[in-house]
């Protein structure tokens, strides 16, 4: 029971420095483009509360010179604006780490951490496009979110990766908790129920972590859950499940769920839980038209702080058609090679940036080949990279796997290079956007590897 308390008031303590940090983000992003946000403070990480500042971990010298220089006066008014304790932040890097950060207790008793995933405030309805391909399912998102539990429940939402679920979902959380700040929402994926209810089996003979388990999930007002197609050949989990959507739906609270295909086309779904899912309204989000993919552009450009000429944004529209994850990467892509140049963007700068005499020339292409030529690159096998080990040795080839065939073959949906890995699709934008950023910032190491591995890939 000490290991157990000791725990707990250290689960306590990093609690509270992560609810502080999350309020300073929440006031700085009012502050400053939400580009600049996701170069420079997205990675960030708070670890300790050192007298009246509160210390934050950054990766590089060079990023936390800017943050230094050019953000400091913005970060001391999201400080002050949260009206925490603290006065100010106070920003290490890794060799300075180990004079605040705390060691996790170790033992064998403890109660494991089950995920949880926080709403995006940017994914609003306000901020979601509405288009022909979209509007019943954003229609019915907004009634159920006015009234969670009375209609249309459960709400099944389908469609393929990169048109929007996702967002309508943390709309629908963003929305109820506007509304209500009492109520009990919660937005996970199948991958992180899965986990959770792995630990909870891991850790049956203990109360508390059985506990732990049932509040998270059957004292809830609303259940989300994302990508509910990575729930199949998982049978202890489907009953799990099972179960929890009885017992909040019987009760009158409302389940939501997503997928990337409708749910006749779940076969190897259990017949009760699919029963279950079709029980309530069913719809679909398909691919975005021009005019909605342009208008999704702008909106975008808007937020990010971009001046996007008509020309561009036409152009990027008619180069991807299928996903608007992909659209915007692009023109983040574009916005950032604009950025570093110290140029305004063009048409000519936008190809540029995009580098399409590369896209062409990988047509020849496929996952397999990017996957083959990656271990070659870093002397591990496919077994290893498809693995479950996260040691440092395995994660970086897997990142740049994943980064090099959004890149190469951005035609290639999320969920199907997730499920190559045996990964949902969360895993590959982390990866993506990890690496992104890294040669965005020109980081000289990842740069190297990058250009190497193309060279391996075309060349080979």
């Amino acid at each position: 029971m000490l290991a157990m308390g000791i725990f707990l008031c250290y689960n306590k303590y990093m609690s509270e420095i992560k609810s502080i940090w999350k309020d300073i983000i929440s006031c700085l992003q009012a502050e400053i483009s939400s580009a600049a946000y996701e170069i420079y403070f997205m990675d960030l990480e708070p670890i300790a509360i050192d007298g009246e500042s509160l210390v934050v971990l950054c990766q590089k010298p060079s990023k936390k010179r800017v943050i230094e220089n050019s953000y400091a006066h913005a970060l001391r008014t999201a400080v002050l604006d949260t009206g925490a304790l603290i006065k100010d932040v106070k920003i290490i890097l890794p060799e300075d780490q180990d004079k605040y950060k705390r060691e996790e207790p170790d033992a064998d008793d403890v109660e494991p951490k089950f995920s949880y995933i926080i709403f995006n405030k940017s994914y609003t309805f306000e901020n979601f496009v509405v288009g022909e391909s979209n509007r019943i399912a954003a229609s019915a998102a907004l009634a159920v979110s006015e009234n969670p539990g009375q209609i249309y429940n459960p709400l099944f939402i389908y469609g393929h990766p990169g048109l929007g679920k996702t967002h309508i979902l943390h709309a629908i959380g963003n929305e109820l908790l506007a509304n209500n700040p009492q109520l009990k929402v919660l937005y996970t994926t199948a991958e992180n129920f899965t986990n959770d209810y792995t630990l909870s089996i891991a850790g049956a003979k203990n109360k508390e972590i059985v506990r732990a388990f049932k509040q998270k999930y059957r004292e809830l007002d609303v259940l989300m859950i994302d990508d509910v197609q990575f729930f199949e050949k998982t049978e202890k989990t489907q009953e799990e499940l099972f179960h929890i959507f009885n017992d909040l739906y019987d009760i009158g609270k409302q389940i939501i769920l997503s997928s990337d295909r409708p749910i006749r086309n779940l076969r190897l779904l259990d017949d009760r839980l699919s029963s279950r899912f079709a029980a309530g309204i069913t719809v679909d989000i398909a691919a975005p038209d021009l005019e909605t993919r342009i208008a999704i552009l702008e909106k975008k450009a808007l937020s990010f702080h971009y001046l996007l000429p008509p020309e561009v944004a036409y152009y990027l529209a008619n180069k991807e058609q299928n996903n608007i994850r992909v659209l915007e990467g692009m023109l983040k892509t574009v916005g950032m090679y604009a950025m570093l140049k110290q140029l305004p963007i063009t048409l000519a700068l936008a190809k540029e940036a995009l580098r399409e005499s590369e896209a062409e020339s990988v047509e020849h292409l496929s996952v397999q080949k990017i996957i083959s030529r990656t271990c070659q690159y870093f002397g591990i096998t496919e077994d290893e990279i498809f693995g479950k080990r996260r040691t440092k040795k395995l994660v970086e080839p897997r990142q740049f796997a994943m980064y090099l065939i959004t890149c190469l073959i951005p035609t290639v949906p999320l969920s199907s290079i997730g499920q190559t890995f045996g990964r949902d699709h969360t895993t590959v934008i982390n990866a993506r956007d990890k690496i992104a950023q890294l040669r965005n910032e020109k980081d000289e190491r990842t740069c190297t590897i990058i250009d190497d591995l193309i060279h391996h890939i075309l060349e080979s």
